[in-house]
Formats: structure tokens, sequence, C-alpha cells
């Protein structure tokens, strides 16, 4: 994915100016992009209940307040938020048109994080698509830059895993 995709969603670009920490992950798979996003969103194998516990000990740990482990939401193409505004998970949407692109972010005390999802159709390749899953991360304090490089291969597992999980057709619980 060449930076000319980064621009092409001012919204995004807006985000990642200051940003301390990008990260692109990309897979092939023939789908809408509101099928993918919705997958990926409905991502939650059993083992991330054990991260999202650590998530909550180490943030308490780092004086970052109480937190709770996020209800499991299950999303479809036609129920996937795609409104400025409305939310997705624990994310607020921040820009989409619904075919091409979906951004979204989260604000909390210790980091601010953008999620985003960006698909190119692949020429001569019978409906085949490349998905892009961006996340750009800013710390607010010093317990952001400790929390997010402690949980960063965590972030890549469930990334990557999400990705193949949804672009092999599995369930979104597998």
């Amino acid at each position: 994915m060449d930076n000319t995709m980064f621009e092409q969603i001012p919204t995004l670009a807006r985000y990642m100016d200051g940003a301390d920490h990008v990260d692109v992950h990309s897979g092939e798979g023939a789908m809408s992009l509101r099928q993918f996003t919705a997958g990926f969103l409905s991502y939650r194998p059993g083992w991330m209940q054990v991260l999202w516990k650590v998530r909550v000990w180490l943030l308490k740990c780092l004086g970052q307040g109480e937190h709770n482990v996020p209800e499991e939401e299950r999303m479809t193409a036609e129920t996937l938020p795609v409104e400025a505004g409305e939310m997705a998970t624990f994310f607020t949407v921040a820009d989409s048109d619904g075919e091409t692109f979906w951004m979204a972010v989260a604000e909390e005390s210790h980091l601010g994080a953008a999620l985003a999802v960006v698909v190119e159709d692949i020429e001569d390749n019978q409906g085949m698509k490349r998905f892009h899953i961006i996340t750009v991360v800013k710390y607010n304090n010093l317990a952001g830059s400790i929390y997010f490089n402690v949980i960063r291969p965590f972030h890549h597992l469930v990334v990557a895993g999400g990705m193949r999980s949804v672009l092999a057709g599995k369930s979104a619980k597998s």
C-alpha cells in the first residue's frame, strides 16, 4: 500500500499527524468493505478474553482508572456503523464512505487510537480485493507509552489473527 491511499482519507491523514505508532496489516479476499470490517470487529476468540483482563489489570497498575472488559458485539455488513459519531464496539466512527474506507477512533486517558480499514480492487483478479488495516496510536502520557509497548506484540497477534479469520471465512468466534 502506498502513502497516497492515506492521503485519500483526509481524516486519517490528519490523525496520523504526530502519531507515535503506525502499522498496516494487509490481506486479500473476495468480500465487501462492510463484510470485512464487521467480521474483523466481531473477532473475539476465547484467548482474547484473557488479554482483555490483562489490559484491565495493567491499566489499573499504571494508575489509569477503572476499565472493564467490553461486551462482545457481533456485527454484520448490514449492522456495521458507518456514520460519523456512531459507536462500533468501543470505537467511535470518524469517517467512512461505506465502500472503500472505514475509520474509527478511541480516546482514553493514556492514549488515543485510530483504526482504519481501506480496500482496493485488484485488477484482473475476479472480485478479489486487498484489505489494509491501519492502526495509529498517540500517547497521551507516559502510561500510554508503557501500556502500548507492553501490549504491542499482542496487538499484532490480534490484528493478524482477525484478518486471517475473516479472509478465511471463519466464524468471528473461531
